[in-house]
Formats: C-alpha cells, sequence, structure tokens
C-alpha cells in the first residue's frame, strides 16, 4: 500500500509519523476524536500525490472511508506539522 498508492516506501512513512506525532495540531479538546496520526497522513500522502481527477477531495474520501470533509481537515493538519518542520525536513548539501 505504501508504495503504490501514497508513492512513499514504508521507513519514510514511519519517519515522518515520528516527526510530526507531537504536534499540537494533533490534539484538541473536543469530544469528537480525530483519526489516527497515521491514517491521516495516509490520506495526505493519498491526496498530495496524485493529479487530475484522482486528487478531488471526493475520490481521497471513497478511498479512505471518511467524509470529504475529514480529507480536508486531515490535509491541513499533516501540512501545518510538516510546515513547522520545514528546516528539519528541507536540507541542502
Amino acid at each position: 500500500i505504501y508504495s503504490n498508492i501514497l508513492q512513499i516506501i514504508t521507513p519514510i512513512f514511519d519517519d515522518i509519523l515520528d516527526q510530526i506525532s507531537d504536534h499540537p495540531i494533533f490534539s484538541n479538546q473536543s469530544h469528537n476524536h480525530q483519526l489516527p496520526i497515521a491514517i491521516q497522513l495516509a490520506i495526505f500522502l493519498n491526496h498530495a500525490g496524485h493529479y487530475g481527477n484522482a486528487i478531488s477531495p471526493e475520490y481521497v474520501a471513497q478511498w479512505a472511508g471518511v467524509s470529504v470533509g475529514s480529507v480536508i481537515n486531515c490535509t491541513n493538519h499533516v501540512m501545518v506539522a510538516i510546515l513547522d518542520q520545514h528546516d528539519t525536513f528541507m536540507q541542502f548539501p
């Protein structure tokens, strides 16, 4: 699933997950729990890793078995967490 659908190998997925898991965007004080961070990352990678019709939130929602709103929320959460780690993820040789 990782390399074919998410366009990433398992060790890299795990490294990204480790880097973003402690970000405060993944915690809330609501009675409505968020999806597990690994699922949010998978939704983000599927959404970001495709183009054309496959990038629509509706397609990703159908693939992940969640609502379109959840796809948008997951994509936004992961993007915020990754952007906050910009200097960790992006390094020039």
